[in-house]
């Protein structure tokens, strides 16, 4: 199981969510193997066109030591969401990732107070922010932010287990 909080900017609000680790859904396993092999031939930062999107959507992502992912998702060179994936592999790398997340983007998007919206203790946690110009098709990319985290956080698991 993992968590989802995702944080919708233009109505300040939070909302709070668990997913399976593996989907169980057809339509979520096949949005998860598209992620994951997307993934596999990619660097651990770049920002490309998802080509199995029917939508024009760019992935900016950016991986780091320690099963830490920031994820992007932008319209053109606007944002629609941003989020921050804590696996929960290595607590330091954590910790690093969600104070940056809290000083550097939670912070100034709610005027100065993270306040709970910085809030993380469960791992593996997605912590999502739609922007406004998502309103159209926020819970499609609530969808998909949920796919790619899924499939991340199978991948820093099972290498966890490795060690």
């Amino acid at each position: 199981m993992f968590f989802v909080r995702t944080i919708h900017l233009a109505e300040k609000r939070l909302d709070q969510a668990t997913y399976e680790l593996a989907p169980t859904d057809v339509e979520g396993q096949e949005v998860c193997s598209a992620f994951a092999a997307f993934l596999a031939e990619r660097k651990p930062e770049f920002r490309e066109r998802l080509p199995f999107l029917r939508r024009d959507l760019e992935l900016e992502w950016s991986a780091a030591p320690g099963g830490v992912a920031l994820a992007s998702f932008h319209t053109g060179m606007a944002p629609c969401s941003m989020g921050i994936l804590l696996a929960g592999v290595d607590a330091e790398a954590d910790r690093i990732m969600l104070n940056a997340w809290r000083d550097n983007v939670i912070g100034p998007l709610m005027g100065g107070d993270a306040g709970d919206y910085a809030q993380a203790a469960e791992r593996p946690m997605l912590i999502n922010v739609l922007f406004p110009e998502a309103a159209e098709f926020g819970s499609s990319l609530q969808l998909m932010a949920a796919a790619l985290a899924s499939v991340y956080f199978r991948n820093a698991l099972a290498e966890k287990a490795k060690d």
